[in-house]
């Protein structure tokens, strides 16, 4: 695209990426502002850690994207941690080191109208991806550690398996399986025969075609293992990233966030440069 001024090949190198690549990154280095959703159409209240109460976690915009990050993030259990905390590398999601608690976020409010192609996408109009980018100090206290797409509508729930349409690669201790719910169906796992150890970061990915199939990926390689048969979404399903963690005991695992990755696939089925 034409540069409009003398000097601003960087700026127009940004706008090229964010405009036509349809691509947005956000790092978590920087703390994000937190406020509970009851102000949202009723009265404010402080954010106390009530079981699957929802907060907003709002980040500024940085340089990998003209939009800021807004999690609606809500608490797995009941916790004396009301958000994240700063890590050097990144945003600890942990929350309180007890069993059967942690954290989930949705990228996209549930009900609200979201933004297409960054944070809500529909099946049928054009294939998407997310990746996220962070690590685990101690993987034997993860239950469930998933990441991927679920439906956008839903509000949080306290189990994984009762979302109604999901894709995601979970990590359960340390072993990284590929599961998916299809139309409320029972969650199907596959094992990856990937695995996850102790104070590693890693980039998982999942990539849903404009025909509604799931795949996934790990650091920028397809799984060792996949599905026999991948799942195939509706279409006009409308889906938005998500993260859902808990612990397996009471003992500290860190869950550190570092990049997260939204956009649309080219006609290739791949993510921009």
């Amino acid at each position: 695209m034409g540069i409009p001024l003398y000097g601003q090949n960087k700026q127009g190198g940004s706008i090229d990426d964010h405009l036509i690549n349809s691509k947005n990154v956000w790092s978590f280095d920087r703390p994000p502002m937190v406020l509970d959703d009851g102000v949202l159409g009723g009265a404010q209240k402080v954010a106390d850690g009530t079981a699957q109460d929802v907060c907003l976690h709002s980040y500024p915009a940085g340089k990998g994207s003209p939009y800021a990050l807004q999690l609606a993030a809500s608490y797995n259990g009941t916790q004396a941690i009301d958000g994240p905390s700063v890590a050097s590398t990144g945003m600890n999601y942990e929350g309180d080191e007890a069993n059967n608690e942690g954290f989930q976020w949705a990228h996209s409010y549930p009900g609200c109208k979201g933004i297409d192609g960054v944070d809500s996408f529909e099946i049928g109009v054009q294939g998407f991806y997310a990746k996220l980018s962070f690590s685990i100090e101690d993987v034997s206290v993860s239950d469930d550690c998933a990441f991927g797409f679920r439906l956008k509508s839903q509000a949080s729930n306290a189990a994984l398996d009762n979302y109604t349409d999901v894709a995601c690669l979970n990590n359960i201790s340390g072993n990284i399986n590929v599961e998916s719910i299809l139309n409320n169906a029972s969650t199907v796992s596959t094992d990856t025969t990937d695995n996850w150890g102790d104070g590693e970061a890693h980039t998982v990915e999942v990539r849903i075609s404009k025909a509604g199939v799931g795949s996934y990926r790990l650091d920028g390689r397809a799984v060792t293992t996949s599905p026999t048969a991948d799942v195939t979404f509706d279409t006009g399903d409308v889906f938005t990233p998500f993260m859902f963690f808990l612990h397996s005991s009471a003992a500290s695992c860190d869950i550190i966030l570092q990049e997260l990755e939204t956009g649309l696939l080219d006609a290739d089925g791949n993510p921009p440069r």
